[in-house]
This record gives C-alpha cells, sequence and structure tokens, in this order.
C-alpha cells in the first residue's frame, strides 16, 4: 500500500500552478487533509510504470490535461503534431526513442490509455476521470480523428467513476466518502457520471438519443447535443442508453465566490515538480491570473459552456490582488503579469443571481437586460495596476469585441495600458449566415467597433494594430463566403494572417452541425470536409 490516500496520473509534468487542472485539484484535496501522491509522464507502454507509487489507499484520479489530447495531438487537417507545448522542451516524444505515434508521451485518448493499464495492475482500486477531455467525450461523441461515432469515455477506459466541468469540490467529496469505507459503486455525487445497469429511476433526469440511435441518424448527435445543453442550463441530469447499460451524469456541482476564493488563495509555487526548467505552457502561464469561471457567450464552437457553464463565477477582488502580491515574490517575477481574465476577460464580476436559466447564451441573439459586463473589469484592472511592483498587465485571455463596443471607456484603457503592438479580436468570420451558426454578433457589430477602434486609436501616441483571428470551414461555409470574407477584412484595413481551419471537438454544437451537416433547424447545410478544399480556403484569406 502506498503512503498516498489519491496518485494523480497524467502525462505531462506536473505544473503547481492555479491555472492548471492538476495543481489546483491537489491543492483542494491537501486542503482536506488528504495526502496526494503524482504519478507523471509514465512509459505507458509498460504498465510497471504505472506501479512506481504503488497502490494508493482511496483511488487512482486520470486527468489527461486541460486539452484534450486528440485535439492537441493533430491538426486540423489531421496531421500528428510534432510538438507538444506541456513537455519540457515542448518535446512529444520519449527521449531515446524514435518520433513514432508508439512512443508519444501523450498517447491518443490519453485517459482511455492510462485508465486501461492501471486496471491491468491495480483491479481493485477505484480510478476517477477527470479534466475537459473526460468532461466532453462523456457521452457518445464524434471523434474527428477516427471519424466516427464513439461510445462514452466511461465505459473504453473502464474507469468508476468520472467528474464533469470543474472538479475541485467534487474530487474531495468523493475522497471523503471513500475514505469512511464506502465503495465507488455507491455514488451518485452532483458533477459526476457513472454506468448503471438499469435506468436510473430519478425523475430529474432527461434522456439522450442512445448510442445506437446515433450510429443510425446522424441528426441525432445534433439532437442529442441541444438536448443535453438544455439540460445542463436547467440543472438537470442526464442519461444515455450505450445497448445494455447507461450512462448516467448528475446535476452539476454548485460552485460560489466563496469556493474560488478559497482555492485561488492557497499558495502555488508555479513551479513543476524536482525541475528547475519550465514547459512551455507553464512559461507562457506562469504570470496569468484567473479572475472567474463560466462564459455567457456559447459560441457554437466552444467547450466552455460544458465544461465551465454559462454561470459567470467571480474571485473577489481582494482575493486576486492578494495572489498579485504573492506573485511579486516568485524567484521570476520582472513585473509582467500575462493575463488576468477567464474565458472572456471582460465578464469578470457580471454573476448572474438566476438559479436557472433557459437561454444558452447572455450576448445571442441580443444581449441579456441582466448581463452587462465590462465595468467590474475595468475597476479591476485598475487597482491591479496601483499594485506596486507591476510593470505591465497584458490581456491573454479572449475579449469580446461586441461587449468592448458598449464599453469605449475600457476600450481605450485596454488600448493605454494593456496592449502590445495588437489588440487581438475573435470576429471568426464575417459572413452573418456563418455567423448565425457561430451564435456569433453578425458582421455590421464588428463593423461599428473597427470604427469606435479607429477613433480611439488614432488619439494615441502608441498605434495598435487589429489583429483578427478568424475560422474556415465552420459548418454552413461556402467557398464564396471565404471570398467575401477576404473583400470585408479588406474594406476594414484588417489582415487576415490568423486562421485556423475548423476543427471538429467532441462535445461541441458545431461539431455536431458538422457530422449532421445540419443547420440547428436540422435543415441541410453546406458542410466542407475534403482537407485540401479548407486548405485552400486558408490559402485564399491568407494571401
Amino acid at each position: 500500500m502506498s503512503s498516498f490516500d489519491v496518485i494523480f496520473v497524467l502525462p505531462y509534468p506536473f505544473s503547481d500552478h492555479p491555472s492548471f487542472p492538476e495543481g489546483i485539484l491537489k491543492k483542494a484535496l491537501e486542503i482536506d487533509g488528504f495526502r496526494v501522491g503524482i504519478l507523471e509522464t509514465p512509459f505507458w507502454q509498460e504498465k510497471e510504470s504505472f506501479a512506481a507509487l504503488g497502490k494508493p489507499r482511496l483511488f487512482f484520479a486520470v486527468i489527461s490535461g486541460p486539452v484534450d489530447s486528440v485535439i492537441l495531438n493533430y491538426t486540423s487537417s489531421r496531421k500528428r503534431r510534432r510538438e507538444d507545448l506541456y513537455q519540457l522542451g515542448g518535446k512529444a516524444y520519449f527521449a531515446g526513442y524514435p518520433p513514432s505515434i508508439k512512443y508519444k508521451i501523450r498517447p491518443d485518448r490519453t485517459t482511455i490509455v492510462f485508465t486501461n493499464r492501471i486496471k491491468e495492475l491495480f483491479h481493485d482500486v477505484p480510478i476517477v476521470i477527470g479534466g475537459l477531455e473526460a468532461t466532453l467525450r462523456c457521452f457518445a461523441h464524434y471523434d474527428f480523428q477516427q471519424d466516427k461515432i464513439r461510445r462514452s469515455i466511461l465505459l473504453d477506459s473502464r474507469a468508476d467513476l468520472l467528474v464533469a466541468g470543474m472538479g475541485e469540490k467534487q474530487l474531495v467529496r468523493i475522497a471523503r466518502i471513500l475514505g469512511s469505507g464506502s465503495t465507488s459503486d455507491t455514488l451518485m455525487l452532483p458533477g459526476t457520471a457513472h454506468i448503471a445497469k438499469e435506468f436510473p429511476g430519478q425523475s430529474s433526469l432527461v434522456e439522450l438519443p442512445s448510442f445506437e440511435a446515433l450510429h443510425e441518424n446522424r441528426t441525432k448527435l445534433l439532437e442529442a447535443h441541444l438536448t443535453q445543453e438544455s439540460a445542463l442550463l436547467e440543472g438537470k441530469g442526464i442519461v444515455q442508453k450505450h445497448a445494455d447499460r447507461y450512462v448516467v451524469q448528475q446535476p452539476a456541482e454548485a460552485y460560489d465566490r466563496s469556493d474560488l476564493d478559497a482555492l485561488y488563495g492557497q499558495h502555488y509555487s508555479r513551479t513543476h515538480l524536482k525541475i528547475d526548467s519550465f514547459s512551455p505552457a507553464l512559461r507562457m502561464n506562469l504570470f496569468s491570473v484567473t479572475s472567474h469561471r463560466g462564459c455567457g457567450g456559447a459560441c457554437s464552437f466552444c467547450s466552455i459552456e460544458v465544461h465551465q457553464g454559462k454561470k459567470v463565477i467571480s474571485r473577489s477582488m481582494d482575493s486576486i490582488i492578494r495572489e498579485i502580491h504573492g506573485l511579486t515574490r516568485h524567484l521570476e517575477w520582472r513585473g509582467y503579469i500575462s493575463d488576468i481574465g477567464g474565458a472572456t476577460a471582460e465578464m469578470f464580476g457580471d454573476d448572474c443571481e438566476a438559479e436557472a436559466c433557459p437561454e444558452p447564451s447572455c450576448l445571442y441573439p441580443e444581449r441579456c437586460r441582466m448581463f452587462s459586463p465590462g465595468k467590474r473589469y475595468l475597476e479591476l484592472l485598475r487597482e491591479c495596476r496601483k499594485i506596486p511592483g507591476v510593470k505591465k498587465i497584458f490581456l491573454g485571455s479572449g475579449i469580446r469585441y461586441d461587449v468592448l463596443l458598449d464599453n469605449p471607456e475600457l476600450l481605450e484603457e485596454i488600448l493605454l495600458h494593456h496592449s502590445g503592438r495588437f489588440l487581438r479580436i475573435a470576429p471568426e468570420h464575417t459572413q452573418d449566415s456563418v455567423l448565425n451558426l457561430m451564435r456569433k454578433p453578425p458582421f455590421r457589430t464588428l463593423e461599428s467597433f473597427v470604427s469606435l477602434f479607429n477613433s480611439i486609436n488614432n488619439r494615441l501616441k502608441r498605434k495598435i494594430e487589429l489583429a483578427p483571428y478568424l475560422i474556415v470551414g465552420h459548418p454552413g461555409e461556402k467557398r464564396s463566403d471565404v471570398v467575401e470574407m477576404k473583400k470585408k477584412l479588406k474594406s476594414l484595413g484588417m489582415k487576415s494572417t490568423d486562421v485556423q481551419i475548423f476543427t471538429p471537438t467532441p462535445g461541441t454544437l458545431s461539431t455536431a452541425m458538422y457530422f449532421a451537416e445540419s443547420d440547428l433547424s436540422f435543415k441541410s447545410t453546406p458542410v466542407e470536409k475534403a482537407i485540401s478544399a479548407l486548405t485552400e480556403r486558408k490559402r485564399l484569406l491568407t494571401s
């Protein structure tokens, strides 16, 4: 038996940092008195490497990382990436071995590979899986790299329990209950999912089309996603049949400001374990600060809504300021903060008191009258700039240009104090037919924003350039739309250099539309799937 209560298993070096899932989850367990061991970058080709720390007293926790392993391992053209920014030096392969799929440190579908390896050694020890990969693949889903519908990750991994979403409270509760002598097959906690042999008798559960139904009818994936989205918004549990078994996800766990203040208010060394150097990912986020969770945008291609939820939960300003004071004592501190924000920076402080809301977005198609982000974020930036030792605060989080359009004072402050050479915005597209499917504002909003930006920028001594982030190949797009997009961007004086081909991500609405080749009303919509044609669209826009 190991000296640890819980052993984390992850495919990259552990980062003691609150922006990394393993860092904040470990801290949550330690606050409650549990001993946590870290098994990082195991040589997964040999099951014995998973026995390095022995057998935990309570359970193994498999964390694949902040990004789905397949999305991280492949480009949008299904080519295997040769680097992994979460590894030391960005090196994706085990040292001393050829750069082949067999020796990649982070295997495809990491959660499944790791969990099955652990089961070979410790079949009697519960395994809990979590993180973005587990959340997005909890139910039957489309896998872009394999071009097929896969069943729930719970079934393929044979894990005992899945933690959905941000999981600190769930993980602590699991440890407490298992520590009291209960078994994992009796756990039905908020924010978790498990496999049941019979249809559960809970009246609050919403049933999705079965795994088999998704194979028979492509539009069933779109139906399943819309049903899942409604259930999450209404605070209900979800069930989906897979042959003779059922995947059952309980309603989401509730978090509030005090939870975030307690977790982020702990001391984090912002280093790896026993390693003096930094992975590119940790270096990039070394002095980033999380101000809130959740996003009211609900963009169709984004996974934030499924993982963090629509409801914004903000930390207190005092908690954030205390964290920044702590940063100034770090050995690497030079006075620069890379980011203060969340999924969308300006949504800090716009926490909604409504317990449930049926609308998926607070901004689309119109902004909710109860949602007015921007003002609290402006106050936060001003207070943080006053902290002794802070030279400059950059914005690494996404910002909504439609929100800035309603907050010209915030926009001017960002341009004056928080921008480098560029202000990066994400219009994603210019054609309203595509923007509508993305749940993004119409092109006229971008036109209005550019006009406001130019009026402010012209008054500044140091000029800033707009850098738009764009997507080609989203469901609903035709080649002629890309031609028009190039013309419209040129008319606004914007360069189209940062362009990505749409990558279907498990568990997102856009991916369901991509697979079904249907819009949100289940009408046929154009979907280009040929890599050569998509590459040509990208080249057309960037040339």
